[in-house]
Order: structure tokens, then sequence, then C-alpha cells
């Protein structure tokens, strides 16, 4: 029930990311564009070694995926809270935090060329480690069945 409620609220997300215009450039996310999201449930004594492993891969789409060309994200987020018990704040925390990664492209080109340059991060073995174990829900290479700008 705890991943249901997780991966259902999780694919709300881009709906409140999608405003922030992404990073430099003027486009919007549309129905053109392809998404790609991944959730995961960290138990808390672990949410520094995740955290770090985020920072990194920041840190590389800032240094590759600056565009004019592709990869050139429209959005990218990074995001994370503790897991609530019966996703309920007043009943405390499960001792677990999500982490949520959204990114959105024009269109599929922008998300075929981010994963073909993603053996280029050279903390993309410990992202799959980090995964593997961890993982509620991904989109890979998502539609946009409904924005603010369509």
């Amino acid at each position: 029930m705890i991943r249901l409620l997780a991966i259902a609220s999780f694919m709300f997300f881009p709906l409140t990311v999608a405003f922030g215009g992404g990073h430099s450039n003027n486009a919007e996310v549309n129905k053109d564009s392809s998404t790609f999201m991944m959730m995961l449930r960290v138990p808390d004594n672990k949410v520094a070694e995740a955290e770090k492993i985020f920072q990194s891969h920041e840190k590389w789409m800032r240094e590759t995926h600056q565009g004019p060309e592709e990869p050139n994200p429209i959005v990218y987020v990074i995001t994370k809270a503790p897991e609530f018990k019966n996703n309920d704040p007043s009943q405390g925390t499960t001792g677990f935090t999500l982490l949520g990664i959204f990114e959105a492209y024009r269109d599929a080109s922008g998300f075929q060329a981010h994963m073909a340059s993603a053996q280029s991060w050279k903390d993309f073995p410990k992202f799959n480690e980090l995964v593997a174990p961890n993982v509620v829900g991904s989109i890979l290479s998502g539609s946009v069945i409904g924005s603010m700008t369509d």
C-alpha cells in the first residue's frame, strides 16, 4: 500500500515542477515533451549517501546538458520528503525518505540523447547500485498526457 501511495503521489509531481520553466531556455512542457521520472524509497540512514549521488548527477547534468543541442532538459528537479506513516504527517515517519528525480525534454530525441550520454557520468554505476534496492517506480521516455501549456 505504501508503494502504491508513493507512486500515486509521485505521478502528480510533474504538474508541480513544470511551472518552473526549466533552466536557461524558454521551452515549456507540452504534449510533445518526453519525460523521465523515478522515485526511490531510501532508509533514513542511507539518505546522505543517496544525496551525494544525486549531487554528482546534478553537477554532471550542468556540465553536459546545457544545449543548445540535445540533451538539453527543459525541466530538471531532484526532490525529497520524509515518508509518513499511512501518508499522514501526524502519525510520524516510517524511517524512510522518498527521493525523486524528474527531467523533461522537448521531445523524445532529448531523452534518447540523455540516455546515450549516461555512460559518461562517472557515478552511473553508483546510481544503479542505489536504484536497484530502493526504486519505487520509474517512467522512462514518458509521454505527457496533460500540461498547462496545451
